[in-house]
Order: structure tokens, then C-alpha cells, then sequence
């Protein structure tokens, strides 16, 4: 049997309105239900450096915290998340002052408020433990990859956290 392949579909854009120049952040949805949404994170080059953008990307998996354990393990709940024991130094450092709230966007529904923790993650740990194998691309490449059309930032919900 044939695994569906996934058909992303852009939900968000999170980054900076010029993403191609300052940096994106977008989140997916496979539109056939099989796989978890997605983040993109796209980093733009440093001035003065070789013109390759850098592409993270990884799933938006919710955590579970059960019996006060926070664990990015569906399957072991009773295993802490490899960035557990950090949890309230990155809520700190994310913005969110508040680590039941940090904890709450990483395990609830909201995939927005997902995607920003986990960016949280990503800035306090870097990005390589979210993704080990980023792709790069060349001002063409990175163009072509994406559009003028979701350069714009998509809805947000409101109940969702911005900035």
C-alpha cells in the first residue's frame, strides 16, 4: 500500500511581511489529514555574507503534559521532552512571562500558538535541533520556492498571540 503523499496548504504567514528579505515564518496544513502541520522558517542572508537563504522546517507535533510532565512523546507521556527542564527560561525568552500559557500553546489546538512556541524553542536551543538538515537556496531559487502571493501574512486568529 502507497503512503498519501502530503498537499501543504499555507495557513500563515507569521515572519516579516517581506519575508524574502527579512525572514518568514510559515505554517502549513497537509489538506489530506495524514501528516502534522508543518513550520517553514526561512532566515535571509547577513549582509555582507554569500547571498543563500537557509530553510528550517518541521512539524508542529502537539506536546502532552500529563502529571505536571512535558513530553513531546505521544506515545511515552510519562517522558519529558528533550527541552522539558528549559521550558520556563524559553517561555521567558519568548515572550510569554506566563509557562502554563507557553505549556498551553505547545498542547492545544491552536496551530499559530503552536508554531510560535515551538519558534521559542528554535531561538532558545537553535533551530538545527529542530531541524538537522536545513536547505539553502539562491535568490532565484528562493523566489521561485516562494511566490509574490504569500509574501503577504495570512488572517491571525485572534485569540492567537502576534509579534
Amino acid at each position: 500500500m502507497q503512503a498519501k503523499q502530503p498537499n501543504w496548504k499555507l495557513v500563515a504567514q507569521l515572519g516579516d511581511v517581506h519575508p524574502i528579505e527579512y525572514g518568514g515564518y510559515f505554517v502549513y496544513e497537509d489538506q489530506t489529514g495524514v501528516y502534522p502541520p508543518e513550520v517553514a522558517f526561512l532566515i535571509e542572508p547577513n549582509e555582507g555574507e554569500k547571498q543563500v537563504w537557509t530553510e528550517y522546517r518541521f512539524a508542529l507535533e502537539p506536546c502532552t503534559f500529563v502529571n505536571g510532565i512535558l513530553s513531546d512523546n505521544k506515545f511515552h507521556p510519562d517522558k519529558p521532552a528533550w527541552f522539558a527542564d528549559k521550558v520556563e527560561q524559553i517561555s521567558h525568552c519568548s515572550g510569554q512571562p506566563e509557562v502554563r500559557a507557553f505549556i498551553a500553546d505547545l498542547t492545544g489546538e491552536d496551530i499559530q500558538a503552536r508554531a510560535w512556541a515551538w519558534r521559542g524553542i528554535g531561538e532558545y536551543h537553535g533551530f538545527e535541533n529542530l531541524d538537522s538538515y536545513p536547505v539553502t537556496f539562491t535568490r532565484a531559487e528562493i523566489e521561485a520556492r516562494y511566490p509574490s502571493e504569500t509574501w503577504a501574512p495570512c488572517p491571525v486568529n485572534q485569540s492567537t498571540k502576534q509579534g
